[in-house]
């Protein structure tokens, strides 16, 4: 029997540092611990939402909307943040959360696949106390909500196969805005951009030569001569490209 499947909103939410926490105060930062679980699960159920995971430091819970999750984690994170105002600096908790709709995988109690691996990864690239979301997650809430989102681009996601958009809520005083930017398109490579370019003058002419070929065939089949005009468009073809490679002209300059 194939296992039960199911498309649904995720939120994880993971906390920032706890290993230098825990070295820190282990006791406190497990009380604390507590208590932003606790902020969480209210913000959550409040929603309607259900937490089925509470892995290590981390918390994984579902939404029947994808609005329903993202507004869950923005009621958690103003209270995380309130709370977390009154706290030492050095012990000061701050949570990453990260909200994706996908299919998952029904087992049992708890859910698995890539649905719930994506909101993982979402929560690893917000910063401490925001929220990062899906595409799918944004399209679905765009129009819904008065927070503005900030666009991170698409971003290669650990055990992802694709790379996957990134839309980041812009919430929290302290979270610094500047330095969320798209990560710039990789430049094309020179010999990449010079072998396309051939190939298309190269489909081209051999285009016109099979034209003149018939031509040639119809009109006067015993005398080839389509040769000539072949070869005048071979050099056409390789000139621009053997004049930009010893000399750097552009591969255009010859047809203005």
């Amino acid at each position: 029997m194939s296992p039960e499947r199911r498309l649904t909103a995720i939120l994880c939410a993971d906390v920032v540092g706890y290993s230098r926490l825990v070295g820190r105060d282990e006791t406190g930062t497990l009380a604390r611990l507590d208590q932003a679980r606790g902020i969480l699960r209210t913000a959550i159920e409040g929603q309607g939402g259900r937490v089925f995971n509470l892995a290590g430091d981390g918390l994984l819970a579902e939404f029947p909307s994808a609005l329903a999750a993202v507004q869950a984690a923005i009621a958690a994170q103003d209270r995380l943040g309130d709370w977390a105002e009154v706290q030492p600096e050095d012990d000061r908790m701050r949570l990453r959360i990260g909200v994706n709709l996908g299919d998952v995988v029904v087992s049992g109690n708890d859910l698995l696949g890539d649905g719930v691996n994506l909101a993982a990864r979402l929560q690893e690239v917000a910063v401490p106390g925001g929220i990062c979301l899906s595409g799918a997650v944004f399209e679905q809430v765009r129009s819904k909500i008065e927070t503005g989102f900030a666009d991170l681009g698409p971003r290669s996601m650990k055990n992802i196969a694709d790379p996957v958009r990134v839309y980041a809520l812009r919430i929290g005083p302290e979270v610094p805005w500047a330095d969320q930017k798209i990560p710039p398109v990789p430049a094309a490579q020179p010999g990449r951009a010079i072998f396309d370019r051939l190939r298309r003058r190269f489909l081209g002419a051999l285009v016109v030569v099979a034209v003149l070929l018939v031509i040639n065939l119809m009109t006067n089949p015993t005398d080839l001569w389509v040769q000539w005009p072949a070869l005048g468009l071979g050099i056409a073809v390789l000139l621009p490209v053997i004049r930009h490679l010893l000399w750097g002209r552009p591969l255009d300059a010859g047809s203005k």
